[in-house]
């Protein structure tokens, strides 16, 4: 008895635990927050960029689990930074360039991201980063 009691547990605990568990696996793009830029078509600043460079492991497992894309923005670094900014930008880039080239993997692998990004003539080599928004929007930040 005392072993199908604790059977019992185990499996509701596994049961209960499992949901958590694909939460994990998608809210990394959740944690990504240019969301309001991707959806609203704010404009994005060093901050956001800089939070994407950082976030780009977690983003790479995101996107490669994306079945659905919304809408893609693409973000010209020139557009966002300047002078003085441009340094730690590099920096960022240089210290994640692991992480960067994950991502970039990322969205060949995923067919209709690069179809996307495709048709607004984007070489994927160019990206530095790349946030999901909550509605299934992306925004691509290129250089």
């Amino acid at each position: 008895m005392k072993h199908s009691i604790a059977i019992a547990i185990l499996l509701a605990s596994a049961m209960l635990a499992a949901p958590v568990a694909a939460e994990d696996a998608v809210s990394p793009a959740a944690q990504v927050d240019s969301a309001t830029t991707a959806s609203t078509g704010a404009k994005a600043d060093l901050g956001t960029v800089m939070s994407s460079i950082e976030a780009s492991r977690s983003t790479a497992t995101a996107i490669q689990a994306m079945t659905t894309v919304g809408s893609v923005q693409i973000a010209k670094l020139s557009d966002i930074v300047s002078g003085s900014d441009k340094q730690a930008l590099d920096k960022a880039v240089s210290d994640n360039e692991a992480d960067i080239t994950g991502v970039q993997a990322a969205i060949m692998a995923n067919s209709a991201l690069k179809k996307q990004i495709d048709a607004q003539t984007v070489d994927t080599s160019a990206i530095v980063a790349a946030s999901i928004g909550a509605d299934g929007a992306v925004t691509v930040f290129v250089r």
